[in-house]
């Protein structure tokens, strides 16, 4: 297995504008060559404290659909792999991104060398296979409400706002002069929060339970009964206490989920890691922030550019970053 440093002397040595995509794809061919299977690509530096404050663009959204469709429409079979490295995002995207891929592949492993979280756990949960190691994790899929505090966007999970209302419910029941200490609290719920809280906790449960029993675990005579009680617990705050908690290979295997452990293959645990490093380092290098990429290298990247302004296209060469063409418009795309 490579490390950080030998990846980037490869980078180094190179000495060409375009020195990034050339390794990172190399190391993409080396994989496919021991999987035999289609490869894409769907990665975020979301970890990157300049990048990390570029929330809405990072976050899976209607918008990474054409990302999906650019590095999906040529690739030929039914196999496909999708190394994912997510914070995840909107819920609703993710059932479009699934529905487009599920169109046009019927075997879809999810390759996770590092975090995907959220959302992008409940994308995971629509592989037949994911593949982890013991550096890969998971996390709960239970939905964040995002609330208004005094000119303040917070995310709270919907859980705990449901249970702390509950709480004020029983308190000033027993005790009505407690009513003014809760006031200020349940000032910032709107009237429809609490159903809100309701319906995006049922969406997130559903959509895992769905796609578990209908790909996962097809044909198995407990498919509903496992998938629903995995997805219930990706879905439990209570049980995880925050949205941000590791869950392991190992936790995930003990649920019944399906994991292939890299480690078990240690070609293909190698080719994995290296590409992984390729990617960071990209990611280090570069003002890519999102990339979409493919076994053909056909990609779509979104690059920070000057200002660090967002811009979603694919750059021929992402580590020198281009001023888009219309100002007015900083969501050009530019494919290769």
């Amino acid at each position: 297995m490579s490390t950080w440093d030998s990846i980037s002397r490869e980078i180094k040595t190179l000495n060409k504008p375009d020195a990034y995509d050339i390794v990172r794809r190399q190391k993409i061919d080396t994989v496919c060559a021991v999987t035999g299977r289609n490869l894409v690509i769907y990665a975020v530096d979301f970890t990157n404290p300049i990048k990390s404050q570029l929330l809405g663009s990072q976050h899976i959204s209607l918008m990474d659909k054409d990302g999906f469709e650019e590095v999906t429409r040529n690739l030929e079979g039914d196999q496909l792999d999708i190394l994912l490295h997510s914070p995840g995002g909107s819920a609703e995207a993710t059932e479009s991104i699934v529905d487009l891929l599920r169109d046009r592949f019927s075997d879809i492993r999810f390759i996770v060398p590092n975090c995907a979280k959220s959302a992008a756990t409940m994308l995971a949960m629509s592989g037949n296979q994911i593949l982890m190691d013991e550096r890969s994790e998971l996390g709960p899929t239970d939905p964040q409400m995002i609330l208004n505090l005094d000119g303040r966007l917070v995310a709270a999970p919907a859980q705990a706002i449901k249970d702390q209302f509950e709480r004020a419910q029983t308190e000033v029941n027993k005790d009505p002069t407690k009513l003014p200490s809760w006031v200020p609290i349940l000032r910032v719920y709107g009237p429809s929060l609490l159903a809100e809280c309701d319906n995006h906790l049922a969406l997130a449960e559903s959509l895992v339970s769905k796609w578990l029993e209908k790909y996962m675990f097809a044909g198995e005579q407990e498919a509903s009964t496992k998938a629903k009680e995995i997805a219930r617990y990706l879905n439990d705050h209570n049980h995880f206490h925050s949205h941000a908690r590791r869950i392991g290979i190992a936790d995930l295997r003990e649920r019944g989920v399906n994991i292939l452990d890299m480690r078990e293959d240690k070609k293909l645990h190698e080719a994995i890691r290296d590409l992984y490093t390729s990617l960071m380092l990209t990611f280090d290098g570069t003002g890519a922030f999102k990339i979409f990429e493919n076994n053909k290298h056909e990609a779509l990247i979104n690059m920070i550019i000057q200002q660090q302004i967002p811009i979603q296209g694919q750059q021929v060469n992402p580590s020198i970053p281009k001023t888009p063409s219309n100002r007015s418009n900083p969501k050009n795309k530019k494919r290769k």
